[in-house]
């Protein structure tokens, strides 16, 4: 049975478990980091991905930081209605991989609460959640992993997957938080989840200075048609 990211309303699974941990263990000052970075890749690009190093990219090439921004902490949350059969995911750049199946989901609404800045506007949240399995189209390996339940034939029921989270608060100026994290199907039926990180980028208007980063939390209903995000994070120049 092909596995997808929201519960059909007829599948029933168990209880939701998910542990993202990231360690970064600094044990050296930048000239030597950098040194080690040249080392892993002689001083250019290293053959193999390097995380936040764009594409093409000597990783021992990132600019030296000459200020330190100031960061306040701020949140916002909002609610909309969703679209399990999205196809404009590829208009902000959400474009899956080659030879491989992925699912776009689409929440359009308001934000109505926030601390800080940003406390009102309209949304719309972007989640491409890679769902490959032997069923889909184009067929591959499973991309799902245990969700810390065996109730149900979807207890394989995790996903990875990447969005964009376009927040306008007046015409013209748009803020866009870019996500990364797990989507899973949760206990109840019809119950979508997804949890992760995010950073600012591209953001158009007053917004397009901004810097912020820290976690979004997403819940959908398959049987209400609603979805809801929570934000929260710090950054600078966000008004």
């Amino acid at each position: 049975m092909l596995k997808r990211w929201r519960n059909l309303p007829r599948a029933g699974v168990g209880l939701l478990g998910l542990a993202l941990v990231l360690m970064v263990s600094v044990t050296a000052d930048a000239d030597s980091l950098r040194s080690g970075l040249r080392r892993l890749g002689g001083g250019q690009q290293s053959s193999s991905m390097v995380w936040g190093v764009p594409a093409g990219v000597d990783p021992a090439s990132v600019p030296a930081v000459t200020l330190i921004p100031t960061v306040t902490r701020f949140s916002l949350a909002g609610a909309g209605s969703m679209d399990f059969l999205a196809t404009d995911c590829t208009s902000v750049g959400l474009v899956c991989p080659s030879n491989e199946h992925c699912e776009c989901d689409k929440a359009t609404g308001t934000v109505t609460d926030g601390v800080g800045p940003i406390f009102s506007g309209t949304f719309n949240f972007w989640l491409s959640v890679d769902d490959t399995s032997p069923l889909s189209t184009p067929p591959g390996p499973d991309r799902d992993y245990p969700n810390g339940s065996t109730t149900g034939s979807n207890h394989n029921s995790c996903f990875f997957a990447t969005g964009i989270l376009a927040v306008t608060t007046v015409p013209g100026n748009t803020i866009n938080f870019s996500t990364s994290g797990a989507a899973c199907i949760g206990i109840g039926g019809g119950v979508a989840l997804y949890d992760g990180g995010f950073a600012v980028t591209n953001s158009t208007g007053f917004f397009s200075s901004s810097i912020a980063g820290g976690q979004i939390g997403f819940g959908s209903n398959f049987f209400t048609g609603l979805g809801i995000f929570d934000l929260e994070g710090a950054g600078s120049q966000l008004n």
